[in-house]
């Protein structure tokens, strides 16, 4: 985490500074040389040198507890953990442009990784398979209640059907219904009351994508409208993850952060000693003036920036010619944060468990006074499956 951190602050302070040097009419042809380390080919005749950095850890809190995020965007595992997404988060802009509305339909997204890279000019690809929820899909109202066929808009993936009598009463597959023999078709086993209403929640499968390019350490914003998946570089073949959209915000992780305060050394360096004077005070004017504001309205602040002293070093003792260097040392402070996903949100509670469900799984609520316990486990977004039934997944 630290050194992510160091590196991305480093590159935009880099980045900063070419844009500052970009606009001066004599010192643009110093852009170029902005870099780290040294790492010119040949010496120029000017440049500005990112040599060395430390870093100072600010608790926000004892635990670095920062609080609870609430998105429409959530990553889960699929068995055993991989990791070829770093972070999925939404993205704002595109909830704004579609008027407020997430742009993609809920649901759980798997994502599997078909070639992976292994360096950095390589590019790997992935696909993509929807399992688009629905939940509350008006199925009946019954007139007399001798109604026993019932079609559902989508054809439901296996063991993710639940029907609700009057949105309330779970019915038993085999026992109040049985599927028929057309995609979506359901024949009920009894009657019912005159005015009851069933509602269906179930997934079904939508159109794989794919496969989609990616490569090391890069976000892709549109393979999925609203959401940000960020590759690193963890990515196998093979692997396969979930991205678990929401209908609306809920609770999807818990964050803990906190700030690191950043020094960064650099050379101002020329052979000429009033063109490094000119270079050294552009550079500090540019960083502490014009860039200070807009770094800190992206969370990136400017602490402090200290001039150093001048140096001199002989780059050709014979023709008496010199380096002359100016060290500066700029102070920054930025934040850190990871998000731990939550384990799972409960659909309904219901009087009864469903004949052959599993137990309520370790840890969650177990059965009351009243023998109430959790039956409707319908959106499954714990990090980890840990084992199913012959009806739905089951989380531990």
């Amino acid at each position: 985490m630290y050194y992510y951190l160091v590196s991305a602050l480093k590159r935009r302070l880099i980045l900063e500074l070419q844009d500052s040097f970009a606009k001066h009419p004599i010192y643009e042809k110093a852009v170029p040389y902005i870099q780290a380390k040294y790492s010119f080919k040949e010496r120029p005749q000017f440049g500005i040198v990112i040599k060395g950095s430390s870093a100072n850890k600010v608790a926000l809190s004892g635990d670095n507890f920062v609080g609870t995020v609430q998105s429409y965007v959530m990553l889960a595992y699929c068995g055993l953990p991989a990791y070829p997404l770093e972070w999925v988060r939404e993205d704002l802009e595109a909830v704004r442009a579609n008027g407020g509305v997430f742009p993609l339909m809920a649901g759980i997204y798997y994502l599997e990784v078909l070639t992976a890279p292994t360096s950095a000019g390589e590019g790997g690809t992935f696909a993509i398979d929807p399992l688009i929820t629905v939940t509350d899909e008006p199925v009946a109202q019954f007139v007399s209640g001798t109604e026993h066929e019932l079609q559902l808009k989508g054809n439901p993936s296996p063991g993710t059907l639940r029907l609700w009598d009057n949105n309330q009463y779970l019915l038993r597959e085999g026992v109040d219904y049985v599927m028929g023999t057309t995609p979506g078709a359901i024949h009920l086993l009894a009657s019912h009351v005159p005015g009851a209403t069933i509602v269906a929640d179930y997934r079904y499968a939508a159109p794989s994508m794919g496969p989609i390019p990616f490569n090391w350490n890069t976000a892709d914003f549109k393979t999925l409208p609203g959401v940000v998946l960020a590759f690193g570089k963890r990515a196998r073949a093979g692997d396969r993850v979930a991205i678990v959209i929401y209908s609306d915000r809920v609770d999807t992780a818990n964050a803990f952060g906190g700030k690191f305060e950043v020094s960064f050394d650099f050379d101002i360096i020329a052979t000429d000693p009033i063109q490094m004077e000119e270079m050294a005070d552009y550079a500090v004017m540019c960083l502490w003036g014009e860039k200070k504001s807009a770094l800190e309205f992206e969370g990136i602040e400017i602490v402090d920036i200290s001039m150093g002293g001048e140096s001199e070093e002989a780059y050709d003792e014979t023709a008496d010619l010199f380096y002359y260097m100016a060290s500066l040392s700029i102070q920054m402070r930025a934040d850190w944060e990871i998000h731990l996903p939550l384990p799972l949100t409960l659909s309904r509670v219901t009087p009864s468990s469903a004949q052959g469900d599993a137990q309520a799984p370790p840890g969650s609520y177990g059965p009351s006074t009243i023998k109430e316990v959790f039956s409707g486990l319908f959106y499954q977004t714990a990090p980890i499956v840990v084992g199913r039934n012959n009806s739905f997944e089951r989380i531990g």
